[in-house]
């Protein structure tokens, strides 16, 4: 497991966010295949899970839908979800007439698979097809749009209200062909098995356990796509695909291995790769609405009193790095105020633990931490059954807060059960994840607007740890409104100084986005010298599901 990933707001739905926070979990399915990896002109990915045969579905609307079918179609523009830089891809580029109008301008001469225009009309059938039937709406676009229309090549996007970020969202979204789609009876349970695509491949074959994609001749940087047939094997579950993985079975793969040196990199060290940027922040979650966590200065001693290093390293393997407690993601450095304390970063200090401690009223007796009602400090924490590094993240949390004097009893609720608790408040404390959007503005909204809270006992859309504060809404607004860059920048300084000075929640580690890949037939992969994208070759929770196709159209023969 890794960390979940809380996509921005329009998906901070309760479903949505479900799926999200399993995103950067370590728990990546897996399997065996009886294809071999390597093939010159071909890629074999190790990502589809079976469970146990693969059902065909490539509508890119399901839940369901295979890994394959970001592959085939195409955003009008990508997101990195590292750094939030846009690449153009069925647009050329977008403007803002003011903070509720947004246009887009369509490449020209782009066809379907089928020789068919891509026209800004497929754009506006798309998103007309979502307000039309909820169900395929999973980014929830329509909550926050008024209208979409076309004029030439323009597509112009009226917004209910101002929300200049939301821009992400809408150019993410995968296009499909009006006079394909508009034939069909009934979208969301359409299966898609013949689809017409725009993207760089198509449908070759089709069994139960194993599909393949090859190169569309129509798409509109065909000639720069020089992986000319991806293979997709079914996944069973992560000993096996850990071990198709090791023997060479797979060019490109997500996983979590325990040792990944011995298990992949020593197998073929000159080709077998490996990049684990951080994709989200795993925190401590503390309902705030309940003692001791309503005291900013009892949450200031927890963050003191929490060596962030030893955490990261027991629970992800030495993967991944301690987290900052501003909020920002590695990638993200650039909106970091530079007067921010430590940057951001907050090292174990018992005695500052102490002395906040003692300022919420709490001291030491007899090697145990006091409250002012003269009881000792305990509470539980809830990790889902089966995150096997969370649960390890837990187990040192548990030993650390001992130093403190307080008792913490882990629980691992089934997850469904987990993400009860956070919806209702029905919960003490909690590991969780925010983050890894690329965008400062959407990495924050959903931990900490007070819009998204829901009292205890129901259900919340997000913001589980119930944060209320004026002053962090209005720099939120400020965000959400404004196009300028230096009002942008000056609004997220002061988040990052509300996350440091009140701790909403206490920022452990990075959550690792899991990438192995092989070079012996294609370069060009993303990397930490060219992060151009997550190194995942799965579409995320909507609305990101490019990034497969941004590193597909990245790599080169050899």
């Amino acid at each position: 497991m890794s960390s979940p990933r809380l996509r921005p707001r329009a998906v901070a739905a309760v479903a949505t966010a479900s799926a999200a926070l399993l995103v950067l979990s370590g728990c990546h399915g897996g399997g065996g295949s009886d294809s071999a990896a390597g093939a010159s002109d071909s890629l074999t990915i190790g990502v589809d899970n079976g469970s146990p045969t693969l059902q065909k579905n490539f509508n890119p609307f399901s839940a369901n839908q295979r890994s394959g079918t970001p592959y085939m179609y195409e955003p009008l523009e990508y997101v990195n979800q590292l750094d939030g830089t846009y690449t153009p891809f069925l647009a050329t580029g977008h403007t803002f007439t003011d903070n509720t109008t947004l246009t887009f301008t369509m490449r020209a001469g782009a066809k379907w698979s089928d020789g068919q225009p891509i026209t800004a009309q497929d754009v506006v059938y798309t998103f007309e097809l979502m307000k039309s039937h909820a169900a395929l709406d999973s980014a929830g676009v329509w909550k926050h749009l008024k209208s979409v229309t076309a004029d030439g090549d323009k597509v112009t996007f009226a917004f209910l209200s101002p929300d200049v970020p939301f821009a992400g969202s809408i150019a993410q979204t995968l296009i499909v062909p009006q006079h394909v789609w508009s034939k069909v009876s009934d979208p969301v349970t359409f299966t898609n098995t013949a689809p017409v695509t725009s993207g760089p491949y198509t449908v070759a074959s089709f069994t139960p356990n194993q599909y393949t994609l090859k190169k569309n001749a129509n798409c509109w940087q065909a000639g720069q796509v020089q992986v000319d047939k991806l293979v997709f094997p079914a996944l069973t579950g992560n000993a096996t695909s850990q071990l198709e993985l090791s023997k060479g079975g797979y060019d490109w793969a997500t996983l979590f291995i325990p040792d990944v040196q011995k298990t992949w990199v020593s197998k073929d060290a000159a080709n077998n790769k490996y990049w684990f940027p951080a994709g989200g922040v795993i925190s401590l979650y503390m309902n705030l609405k309940k003692a001791p966590f309503d005291s900013p200065a009892f949450r200031q001693g927890l963050s003191y009193g929490l060596d962030r290093a030893e955490i990261a390293d027991k629970a992800e393997n030495g993967y991944v790095k301690p987290a900052t407690q501003d909020g920002l993601l590695p990638a993200l450095s650039s909106w970091r105020d530079p007067a921010l304390p430590g940057q951001g970063a907050v090292a174990y200090d018992a005695t500052k633990a102490a002395a906040s401690f003692a300022q919420a009223g709490y001291h030491l007796k007899g090697g145990k931490l006091v409250g002012p009602n003269g009881k000792e400090v305990s509470f539980s924490i809830i990790v889902p059954n089966g995150f096997s590094d969370w649960l390890q993240g837990a187990q040192v949390l548990q030993q650390q807060l001992a130093k403190l004097g307080i008792t913490l009893n882990i629980q691992t609720p089934q997850y469904a059960a987990y993400f009860s608790g956070l919806q209702s408040g029905q919960y003490d404390t909690a590991l969780g994840g925010f983050g890894g959007t690329g965008n400062p503005y959407t990495d924050l909204d959903s931990l900490l607007d007070s819009k998204l809270t829901a009292p205890v006992g129901k259900s919340a859309a997000s913001n589980f740890e119930r944060w209320q504060d004026p002053t962090t809404d209005d720099l939120l607004h400020t965000l959400e409104t404004s196009t300028g860059q230096t009002e942008q920048q000056a609004a997220v300084h002061g988040l990052e100084h509300v996350m440091l000075d009140q701790v909403p929640v206490v920022s452990l580690f990075y959550g690792a986005t899991w990438g192995e890949y092989s070079t012996k037939n294609f370069t060009g992969w993303p990397d930490a010298q060219h992060p151009y994208a997550p190194p995942a070759p799965y579409g995320s929770p909507a609305p990101d599901k490019s990034t497969p196709l941004m590193i597909i159209t990245h790599l080169k023969k050899k």
